[in-house]
């Protein structure tokens, strides 16, 4: 009867053990990356705006940071640069293909666009992906709060993704003009 015991309940005790020095491990080399400003957000931002200093604004809740959203589900989060009082909205929107456009809309203090960068993109390769055009991107600088993007002619061949960018854009917009205070007061 021995035999048959002590094989498994030592295999028992050294899983136990392995486990909890794993979870130690985990808990003395866990760092929070909430909140940490990507090679890519980085260029990005810099790309629209040029060289600054630039932090993705957090809230906590239930003692955990997360990128402030103001509930939208379409922004990841909201970057700014305190200096220069510019801001930069990250965000997934559907095309063509749902979740295909992930870009940063920047805006000056005064709410106009100055710049739109594409993170991805997962629209149709030669045609939705044609919205990342500087020739269709450039349609939206200098909008406005308030401005509507329905005037701003869809690329042939790619109207879901146009819309899509449309859409975008007008939901930073808002979403800035809304919360305008609250991004640049925190």
């Amino acid at each position: 009867m021995k035999e048959k015991i002590m094989p498994p309940l030592v295999l028992t005790i050294i899983c136990v053990v392995i486990s909890g020095l794993l979870v130690l491990a985990y808990n003395a080399t866990y760092k929070d990356l909430t909140g940490i400003m990507t090679d890519d957000l980085q260029k990005g931002c810099e790309n629209i705006f040029g060289k600054g200093d630039y932090e993705i604004l957090l809230e906590k809740n239930d003692g955990k940071k997360s990128p402030v959203t103001f509930g939208s589900e379409n922004i990841n989060s909201i970057i700014i640069d305190r200096k220069k009082q510019n801001c930069i909205i990250e965000m997934t929107a559907d095309g063509y293909s749902k979740g295909g456009l992930h870009i940063l809309v920047g805006l000056n203090i005064g709410g106009r666009v100055k710049g739109i960068e594409f993170l991805s993109i997962g629209e149709t390769p030669g045609l939705g992906t044609k919205v990342q055009d500087k020739s269709f991107t450039d349609k939206f600088l200098e909008l406005a709060p308030g401005d509507s993007t329905e005037d701003i002619d869809n690329v042939t061949a790619a109207t879901f993704s146009s819309k899509g960018m449309k859409e975008a854009v007008s939901e930073c917009l808002e979403l800035y003009s809304e919360h305008r205070e609250a991004i640049f007061g925190g």
